[in-house]
């Protein structure tokens, strides 16, 4: 992973621990990949909802077009983060 993959990283996960009800420092750094949104940062769909729509304010990508695919197949952050870096990652490069 370069340096640019982990920084981008580092973001999207603190800024679902910043929208949810959970601390970060509750959890160690092996173990935040594995978490579920759900169940464990206690996110709900309007609170997905709010998230992806500041990450598609901050990065400039379409996120939100298929809510039922994200809710029913992303569960942990790790699954979750890796879906929408590839998004941002998809629309920088085809705006290059």
């Amino acid at each position: 992973m370069n340096k640019e993959s982990i920084q981008l990283e580092k973001e999207l996960i603190d800024k679902i621990f910043n929208l949810s009800e959970e601390s970060r420092s509750n959890y160690s750094e092996e173990r935040i990949k594995d978490l579920d949104l759900f169940q464990d940062l206690k996110y709900d769909s309007v609170s997905l909802v709010d998230l992806l729509i500041s990450f598609e304010e901050k990065y400039d990508v379409e996120l939100t077009e298929d809510m039922s695919g994200l809710i029913d197949n992303l569960d942990t952050i790790g699954q979750f983060v890796y879906y929408i870096s590839e998004k941002i990652r998809d629309a920088q490069w085809v705006r290059k």
